[in-house]
């Protein structure tokens, strides 16, 4: 049995959905169910166009969350210039039978990498999809692994956005870095992470400096914008030590315009204001 077709027999989440009309900002244009066979959520581009080839985000949401978490980032990056997908983490949170994580083993690891595949796979073949511009983005746990994903299988991907999750330090994450040179990496911190504070910050800028990553990375403070409902639901006071910070408006509106530079072949200025980007330096 393959680790995929385990974690579908096992899971006892219900299997995943198209969003509703109101979710997708627009009628579903999908003539067949998508059969990823995992729990997962689509978002379909307002006004959508068959014939125009869109760029896809694949979205790991944080943990203690959901694949529902798309709806909160999608409509703050932007409701049309992509196809959005969330997988739903492969743990059940200690916190709520509705809400998910993702596992830390190396079966976890590679687990979520092949269902990451699939999925892509998938929405290739059900919609208008530039298989050439298909994104991987996430938030806290949902990041680290986006990035682990990622560098691992550079070519697969035009680019990451990582929200407040640390670099990965699970094996094997640099095993292609001479690859991984070429993917660009947005990476965004909020001041008010507790997972990814400053010491991790650091330890990320020294990690992709010597490998020649290219990271690009920005941090932001924490009343910067209005966090998006999904990381009010998380940990409303901000006093646990694993809290993953507030997911802002902001970051995902950098998010887009780091994603557009690289679709359009013209890179974007993120446009934030200095109160909102710290400029970080270079560890000497």
């Amino acid at each position: 049995m393959s680790r995929l077709h385990s974690y579908m027999s096992t899971s006892t989440a219900r299997a995943g959905e198209l969003s509703d009309r109101d979710a997708t900002r627009g009628t579903d244009p999908l003539t067949e169910p998508v059969s990823i066979g995992f729990p997962h959520r689509i978002f379909v581009p307002e006004h959508y166009e068959s014939g125009y080839a869109y760029p896809l985000l694949v979205w790991l949401h944080s943990d203690h969350s959901s694949e529902y978490e798309i709806d909160q980032v999608m409509p703050a990056l932007s409701v049309r210039n992509y196809a959005g997908v969330a997988l739903r983490g492969n743990r059940l949170s200690n916190r709520s039978s509705q809400l998910f994580r993702w596992g830390s083993t190396s079966t976890d690891y590679a687990l979520n990498e092949e269902c990451i595949f699939h999925a892509v796979e998938e929405l290739c073949e059900a919609m208008s999809i530039d298989a050439s511009r298909v994104f991987l983005g996430g938030f806290g746990k949902g990041a680290t692994l986006a990035q682990w994903v990622a560098l691992r299988n550079p070519e697969r991907f035009a680019g990451v956005v990582a929200c407040n999750g640390p670099f990965p330090t699970h094996k094997k994450a640099l095993a292609r870095w001479k690859n991984a040179r070429s993917l660009p990496v947005l990476a965004m911190q909020s001041a008010d992470s507790k997972r990814f504070g400053v010491d991790q910050l650091i330890d990320m800028m020294k990690t992709a400096h010597l490998a020649g990553l290219n990271y690009r990375l920005m941090r932001f403070s924490a009343t910067s914008s209005e966090p998006t409902p999904a990381a009010l639901l998380e940990n409303p006071s901000g006093n646990d030590e694993s809290f993953e910070g507030s997911l802002e408006v902001e970051m995902l509106k950098a998010a887009n315009r780091f994603m557009m530079g690289i679709v359009t072949g013209t890179p974007l200025s993120l446009g934030c204001e200095p109160q909102v980007l710290d400029h970080v330096p270079w560890p000497q």
